[in-house]
């Protein structure tokens, strides 16, 4: 699943079409669909989606000796 594709199932879940996260997040109609198309996002970028969907942003990395970063 890509990075659009997990931002739009999100939205859907929260009730918000695209467009309007982009623009509670300052965002353009245009510029939301050109970050989207490329999926470059900061990861603060991916928290305050989160916080504007009421979810939690969870970024790490699991190491088989248990060790998360």
């Amino acid at each position: 699943m890509t990075i659009k594709d997990q931002i739009s199932a999100c939205c859907d879940v929260a009730g918000m079409t695209v467009t309007e996260l982009g623009a509670k997040m300052g965002m353009s109609q245009q510029s939301i669909s050109k970050r989207l198309k490329t999926g470059k996002f900061t990861k603060s970028e991916l928290e305050q989606m989160a916080e504007i969907l009421g979810a939690k942003f969870v970024l790490r990395f699991e190491f088989p000796d248990g060790t998360v970063i």
